[in-house]
């Protein structure tokens, strides 16, 4: 009995977590402040949203997408990495980055190619190693 809860637990788990969309949702009522203009800074601190796209901050990404209806997600903090031009063979230049799946990718290269082989499902996490 206790390994059939066990297990239903488990399932459970796992459906809700593959159910869930990828990234994080962003509160952009901080940035609605007394006005319905959004008012942003130029500082740089890139977030990549789920639509692939590179913004320079949050609040930009809060102002180009404030109308489509729809709770707003990034998928991490810094530049998207685009995968359209990729290789097959990649080189052993290491700068890490981590993917979706728990896994540490040695380079951009190697990172893309598992992209394509999860037809996109994989994003990745962040800069660095998981």
């Amino acid at each position: 009995m206790k390994k059939i809860t066990a297990f239903a637990i488990l399932a459970l788990a796992a459906t809700t977590w593959a159910a869930s969309p990828p990234g994080e949702l962003v509160d952009c009522s901080k940035y609605n402040r007394r006005s319905s203009r959004i008012i942003c800074t130029r500082e740089w601190e890139p977030i990549c949203g789920i639509d692939g796209k590179t913004y320079g901050n949050e609040c930009i990404f809060c102002l180009l997408n404030r109308n489509k209806g729809i709770p707003l997600r990034k998928l991490y903090d810094d530049k998207c990495i685009d995968c359209l031009e990729y290789s097959d063979a990649c080189s052993k230049d290491y700068l890490p980055l981590c993917g979706s799946d728990g896994i540490n990718y040695a380079n951009k290269c190697l990172f893309c190619n598992a992209v394509v082989m999860s037809r996109g499902a994989l994003f990745l996490t962040n800069y660095g190693p998981c």
